[in-house]
């Protein structure tokens, strides 16, 4: 006999606590001393602590990177990816690839020798080692334009960033195939009154999606304001820019082929005092959203989870609490910590207080 829709074989019950849509990171670089790009084979065990922070889904990130690591790294996420990783742990959504075909000049921690002008041929290679989801790239480099056509036509959402792209040229690709901005004002060309570049171009185009670091370290929290206006919740996606060192103490750790500090503040830097990403959580990012901007919560988790779903093509099944949608849940304290995540309906997280 079948059970009406009532029936349950438990009953959890949170009383004035928030039920929202898993959260949705779509950019990862790594975590909880995990480094993505050179220690793949421990994606099950960054995907079982990423759940701590709310986060339900995320896209393994991998900068740019020599051959020969995106030959080792890219199979063996696509192989974890496939198999399930146990089913436990936040679901990786596939990889995204920030680089390599960015900008010399704005491509910040991107090691410099592993920087590539488009090619197609590189491209089709890479898309063939893995599973990837969403790549980032330089819109005003020469065949740009042809490369983002072609990752289009295999499935990959392209995202604008590492960019020193003047405001025409991005405008002009988002209206082609173009459809987010990978962490807004961070290493790319600045919102100038005269010369708005590719952040101008970002706030002004109809239908490019942007994420953004709401740590109030890499954008001023008044700068995330203004993006919020602008932008508004579904077309603004929280995003952490996760490094190994986040949740971990002070030291050093790896990126990619580099190496970078976390100091005493919570920045990590090369040596050279350049940002390496961020050691902001999801839920963190949660909190200060709503303090930054004074949105609502629902509003927030538009921009948690159901605006970055969207983006990347799972918005028919992740970043929504309605009936077909995965039963991903974070419950969250009215305090906005994470009390306890439910995936596909069972409960995979609880901190047990």
């Amino acid at each position: 006999m079948s059970r009406g829709r009532l029936e349950a074989d438990e009953v959890h019950e949170y009383p004035g606590y928030l039920l929202l849509p898993g959260f949705v990171d779509l950019q990862v670089n790594g975590a909880f001393g995990v480094d993505v790009a050179t220690q793949p084979e421990r994606l099950g065990e960054l995907s079982e602590r990423l759940l701590s922070t709310g986060t339900t889904s995320y896209l393994p990130t991998v900068i740019s990177a020599p051959r020969s690591l995106y030959r080792e790294t890219l199979p063996a996420l696509r192989r974890a990816i496939e198999s399930g990783l146990d089913g436990g742990g936040a679901e990786p959504l596939s990889v995204h690839l920030e680089g390599p075909f960015v900008s010399p000049v704005r491509r910040g921690a991107h090691p410099a020798a592993h920087v590539s002008p488009p090619d197609t041929n590189l491209l089709n290679e890479l898309l063939d080692l893995g599973a990837v989801r969403m790549l980032t790239l330089a819109p005003e480099l020469r065949g740009a334009t042809s490369l983002a056509e072609a990752a289009s036509e295999r499935g990959v959402v392209v995202s604008a960033g590492h960019s020193d792209a003047t405001f025409e040229v991005a405008y002009a690709a988002f209206d082609r195939h173009i459809a987010g901005v990978t962490h807004l004002f961070n290493d790319m060309s600045l919102l100038g009154h005269r010369e708005p570049g590719l952040p101008g171009a970002a706030l002004a185009h109809p239908r490019v999606a942007c994420g953004i670091i709401a740590d109030g370290r890499h954008v001023h929290p008044q700068v995330v304001s203004l993006a919020f206006r602008m932008l508004g919740p579904d077309r603004l996606c929280l995003v952490t820019d996760a490094v190994a060192a986040t949740g971990m103490r002070g030291g050093e750790y790896p990126l990619g082929t580099r190496r970078f500090y976390l100091d005493d503040g919570g920045a990590p830097r090369l040596e050279s005092g350049t940002l390496a990403g961020s050691v902001l959580t999801m839920e963190e990012a949660f909190a200060n959203i709503l303090a930054f901007t004074g949105c609502t919560v629902p509003e927030a988790a538009k921009m948690a989870a159901s605006t970055p779903a969207r983006l990347v093509g799972e918005g028919d099944r992740k970043g929504r609490l309605a009936p077909g949608y995965d039963a991903d849940v974070t419950v969250l304290r009215p305090d906005l910590s994470v009390a306890a995540v439910y995936k596909g309906g069972v409960r995979v997280y609880s901190d047990g207080g």
